[in-house]
């Protein structure tokens, strides 16, 4: 079941990328070593081993960005940390002041936080290598970083829109699973368990890989005018994925009421085939615009009929026409008019620039990155000093790289990954034990060291115990061949696993997360984003519409970061037992009310009487949360039920009733 599920979750392109990234750190480290040259072998495979992992996807803008401040960050704490590795005093404490400053860069963004933490597994295998030359070693690391990165870039000029292919390729999929979910809402049959869970999931992933899309998309100065017709034809492709995500999630009903009013018109069945087939077409699969046509027209038969339910069908008619004409025009040849001008797409970018006021707003305690700098810098400084009293010779260095692999700010997501550090170094010790002890060849052992290497790539993202596995068993062949005695390899690899994970996870407790008080704003964010975006959609006019799309993405985003701080908060041991029924229909309002939002056409959405309404209890929510201490979090009483019509206002109402309870 699991080796099903695995593969289902890998793709060609997983493959193609943890193939290069295997042959591409391989290749030094078998030349320079075959040669006789076993110090530069080390130092250039360490460098392009890790610096392969700061490599996330990205444009040729981003391709280059990560290039030179990888590069030039690894040189310095290369070359620093093998400095101090002649004053073991000095050590310790160096290696707690390089750690802090490398977490820390996480504020610029995600790129640069995984240049940080790879910047700290260059600071253990430092510690582990013990290079005799600091400088040379510094200019191997270096070496390493060059080489991988002149494979990188050559095939970002090769395939500039790789990365951007692939990401709207997901997008489409994941933009059919919704679609999928939201014809399952029409199935009168179906359980609708979980749905408002899956909806909510299958968001969060649309709101990510859409932010991914902008930065690779608009982030690449050499698409400036998208004069060329590839990106002139992914632009739209983008844009219309937007759209259709937006129309998707104004499909959003009290499903079990809708289908009591719908159950006797015969609309459920058309309806919920027409969304079947939408999503057809965006999985590439062959689905017949003929049949979608006559489903529409039976559908406008039965909106035409005199029940009073008429409105409702007509209002899920309008979002079908407009969801079809988006999904059969996402692979047309005709170009789009976006009625934006191309100097606007800027202002959806994310800031990414290195700027020194993005550090010093999380120079904070009420930062959650400076609270887990700071506990990363005071452990590692501990680890050190405890590794400096352990015999020479051994692999010491495993226990800070564990804990630098393993640790993340929350309990929650450090006991997750202690959980599948710790299954996939046991599931990789019992084979290499195997392995070993059937005295294969020197050849073969190294061929599956490498194979095993292709295999911490592939599932690095995907599943990271099986990552976890084969980079313990590529290891473990590895240096059985080079330092012998396998036994001690095995012995060590366990334990400083095993007390990795158990001093990463007890350290979770020092400068812990604020996870209420974050809570507490990303809910108020919710609240006031989705207010923004009504008025933007209540006031604006078709002839500009960038407003309305930078509200839009506010929603989204900050939707997202409601529904990631809830789940955080409810796996920290502190707050496990509490009850989140207040706190999960809140996000569920909040959903809903930005799913119909979506559904106003713009400048013509409600009237003016319903709309004061709907922003004085959207103030007033704001007004009396904001007066809330985020500790009463818990104390916030449910609403008994959550049914009743679907509009605007009466969603604002109830989330004005919950607030003030």
């Amino acid at each position: 079941m699991n080796g099903k599920i695995i593969a289902l979750r890998l793709n060609n392109q997983d493959l193609v990328d943890a193939l290069r990234n295997t042959l591409t750190v391989i290749t030094p480290i078998a030349l320079l070593y075959f040669y006789g040259f076993s110090a530069a072998a080390f130092g250039i495979g360490t460098g392009a081993l890790l610096i392969c992992l700061t490599d996330l996807p990205g444009n040729r803008s981003n391709k280059l960005f990560s290039a030179w401040s990888s590069i030039s960050t690894f040189f310095l704490v290369a070359t620093i940390t093998a400095f101090s590795n002649f004053n073991k005093i000095a050590l310790p404490f160096v290696a707690g002041l390089l750690t802090f400053l490398l977490v820390m860069m996480a504020s610029f963004g995600q790129r640069m936080a995984a240049i940080g933490s790879m910047g700290l597994a260059v600071v253990a295998f430092t510690i582990g290598l013990q290079p005799g030359n600091p400088l040379e070693y510094g200019v191997f690391i270096v070496a390493g970083g060059v080489w991988y990165f002149i494979v990188s870039l050559a095939l970002a000029w090769l395939f500039p829109y790789h990365s951007l292919e692939r990401a709207l390729s997901k997008t489409r999929k994941d933009t059919a699973k919704m679609m999928r979910l939201r014809a399952l809402g029409y199935d009168a049959s179906a359980s609708l368990t979980g749905f408002n869970a899956n909806n909510i999931k299958l968001h969060l992933k649309l709101t990510a890989s859409h932010e991914l899309v902008r930065q690779l998309l608009l982030g690449d100065k050499f698409n400036i005018g998208f004069e060329k017709e590839t990106p002139k034809r992914l632009l739209k492709q983008s844009i219309i994925l937007i759209d259709l995500y937006e129309q998707v999630s104004a499909l959003h009903y009290d499903y079990k009421e809708m289908r009591k009013q719908l159950q006797n018109t015969g609309a459920l069945e058309f309806i919920k085939r027409a969304i079947e087939i939408t999503a057809d077409r965006l999985d590439g699969t062959n689905c017949n615009k003929v049949e979608f046509d006559n489903l529409v027209l039976e559908i406008e038969k039965i909106a035409s009929r005199p029940p009073k339910n008429n409105q409702l069908i007509t209002g899920i008619l309008l979002n079908l026409k407009e969801t079809g004409l988006l999904a059969f025009a996402l692979d047309d040849k005709h170009e789009l008019d976006t009625k934006m001008q191309v100097g606007q797409f800027a202002a959806f970018l994310t800031e990414g620039n290195l700027s020194v006021d993005k550090l010093k707003s999380q120079l904070n305690f009420g930062s959650q990155l400076y609270r887990f700098a700071l506990r990363m810098s005071f452990l590692i400084t501990v680890v050190v000093i405890l590794i400096g009293y352990l015999p020479n010779g051994n692999y010491g260095y495993w226990l800070p790289l564990t804990i630098i692999v393993i640790s993340r700010p929350s309990y929650g997501m450090t006991l997750k990954r202690n959980k599948e550090r710790i299954i996939g170094t046991f599931a990789g010790l019992i084979l290499g034990w195997f392995l070993v002890k059937a005295n294969l060849g020197d050849t073969l052992q190294i061929s599956l060291a490498i194979l095993f290497l292709f295999v911490f790539f592939a599932f690095l993202l995907v599943r990271y115990w099986v990552s976890a596995t084969g980079i313990t068993l590529a290891v473990v062949l590895f240096l059985s061949i080079y330092n012998g005695f396998p036994e001690q390899i095995l012995a060590e690899r366990l334990i400083f696993t095993i007390l990795g994970c158990a001093l990463g996870l007890g350290a979770t407790f020092l400068f812990p997360v604020r996870h209420l008080s974050n809570l507490k704003i990303s809910v108020q964010n919710a609240v006031a984003t989705n207010k923004n975006y009504l008025l933007a959609v209540v006031e604006g006019v078709n002839e500009d519409v960038i407003d309305v799309k930078l509200a839009r993405k506010q929603s989204y985003l900050s939707l997202s970061a409601l529904a990631e701080n809830i789940s955080l908060v409810k796996n920290e041991p502190k707050w496990k037992r509490k009850e989140y029924r207040a706190l999960k229909q809140i996000e569920l309002l909040c959903f809903q009310l930005n799913a119909l939002t979506a559904a106003l056409p713009i400048g013509d959405g409600l009237n003016k009487k319903h709309l004061l309404t709907t922003i004085s209890d959207l103030d007033y929510s704001l007004q009396m949360f904001s007066n809330l201490h985020h500790g009463n979090l818990f104390s916030i009483q449910p609403l008994e039920q959550l049914s009743g019509e679907l509009t605007i206002t009466n969603v604002a109402s109830k989330l004005k009733a919950i607030l003030v309870s």
